[in-house]
């Protein structure tokens, strides 16, 4: 399990998938090949952060065996969250 609080792996989960969306934009916007070559090797990056990062959301959810509520910044709301098949899933309230 890890050694952060769900809510915090939560948090973490959030601003990995900000900063990937913000990178998206970037590559968009970019006409430089060798820029987009290195904001896409940042992207990678931050993707395999991700998988990590909801690999270990998904091992503390399946410890606990329910949905458990998280200060959602994005959305401005509660999300439970929780595991179906090994996957994380949410339930916005």
């Amino acid at each position: 399990m890890s050694s952060f609080t769900i809510q915090e792996q939560f948090d973490n989960y959030l601003d990995i998938l900000n900063k990937i969306h913000v990178i998206d934009h970037d590559i968009d916007a970019s006409i430089n090949e060798v820029e987009i070559n290195d904001l896409a090797n940042r992207r990678t990056a931050l993707k395999n952060r991700l998988h990590h990062v909801t690999k270990s959301l998904v091992n503390s959810l399946n410890e606990m065996g329910k949905k458990y509520p998280v200060q959602n910044n994005l959305a401005n709301q509660t999300t439970y969250i929780y595991t179906e098949g090994g996957k994380l899933m949410f339930e916005y309230h």
